[in-house]
């Protein structure tokens, strides 16, 4: 009797052992969330564009509320919904590479002025200049100039030239439980005409709640006034990231964006395509991958939808985070057809897409 229980102590401790390991090699456990918000937020982070999956969070959260999840490495905490965005994430690490890759677009300036950031916009002149919020319900969002999409902010932004989103020695934004701590500056730099212009995004000491991001992000905008195309390329060298407790991660994401959208008698879109290519992963030294965003089929966004779908209309992104895999398929290409496909560690549901 005494060595049985003697042998079920030891295969406890094995137990407890293999989730310390885990843990601390951020292997994501999947009951600890709901991976359908794993998949709302790395489908916006792939296409650029805002939405709501059915059975995510989103249904019974406001924004920066929180939820249970994990925090850094092993560690349990809060997750957070980030400000002015349909962003869910589940703990710091995921946090930190969604901010990392939003720096520079208009929802990361949404996000880093609700959290508190002093966002100040200068032209060639160093005259400060304001850039308003778009009072449309439609506005950009994972882009900077947005290939004639929104004509009025593109030509503002145009008058920009250096942007600098400053946390200071940190400023600390909490609602409820959910707390979320950012300090250094966010820099961008831009320069060119309307045929092609360049972006480069810095990060100066920028931590998100004790994790630092470095790199620099360069974005080019090309526009081909023969054919009314515009294509976009981001890229990001000596991208890492570095966890609270100091282990560091390789940073590296490239994307294309292309548009070709025809505007009527008053500047507005009418119809056209955003095309979105590109892929995003986070890497340990060891080779572990702590995330990575592939766009394995071009997400397409559908002008002419309007107001009928505010989401891709096809494409295929497939997302690893941890132990975890989502995969999600945005449909046929047809405005009125609301459901996407989503397979979540190979079990496929079909889900509703909405705003």
């Amino acid at each position: 009797m005494k060595k049985q229980n003697f042998k079920s102590m030891l295969v406890a401790a094995s137990m407890i052992t293999f989730i310390w390991a885990c843990s601390n090699n951020e292997l994501t456990v999947s009951s600890d969330f709901n991976l359908t918000d794993l998949a709302q937020s790395s489908g916006q982070l792939a296409s650029g564009s805002s939405f709501t999956i059915s059975g995510s969070s989103s249904e019974t959260l406001s924004s920066s509320s929180s939820t249970s999840g994990r925090s850094g490495k092993g560690g349990r905490g809060k997750g957070h919904r980030l400000d002015g965005t349909n962003f869910i994430t589940k703990d710091d690490t995921l946090l930190a590479i969604i901010d990392a890759e939003s720096a520079g677009d208009f929802r990361g300036f949404r996000m880093h002025g609700g959290g508190g950031a002093t966002i100040t916009h200068y032209d060639a002149n160093g005259d400060v200049v304001t850039l308003p919020e778009p009072s449309s319900t439609t506005k950009p969002e994972g882009c900077s100039f947005s290939g004639g999409q929104f004509p009025q902010t593109d030509s503002l932004l145009s008058t920009i030239v250096n942007t600098v989103a400053d946390f200071g020695t940190g400023v600390t934004n909490k609602k409820g439980d959910n707390t979320i701590t950012r300090s250094g500056s966010i820099i961008i730099i831009r320069s060119g005409d309307s045929s092609l212009r360049t972006e480069t995004i810095t990060f100066s000491n920028y931590k998100v709640n004790g994790i630092l991001i470095e790199g620099t992000k360069t974005k080019t905008h090309l526009y081909d006034s023969s054919t009314g195309v515009r294509i976009s390329n981001s890229s990001v060298s000596d991208g890492k990231i570095t966890l609270a407790d100091g282990t560091v991660a390789t940073w590296i994401s490239t994307k294309k964006r292309t548009s070709n959208i025809t505007l009527d008698s008053d500047n507005k879109p009418v119809s056209g395509t955003i095309v979105t290519e590109g892929n995003t992963s986070v890497t340990l030294a060891s080779g572990t991958v702590l995330f990575s965003n592939t766009i394995t089929t071009p997400i397409t966004d559908d002008i002419a939808c309007g107001k009928e779908r505010h989401s891709p209309v096809s494409g295929i992104v497939s997302t690893i985070y941890g132990s975890d895999t989502v995969i999600i398929d945005f449909g046929d290409g047809s405005c009125t057809n609301k459901t996407i496909t989503v397979s979540i560690n190979g079990v496929v549901t079909t889900k509703t897409i909405g705003r």
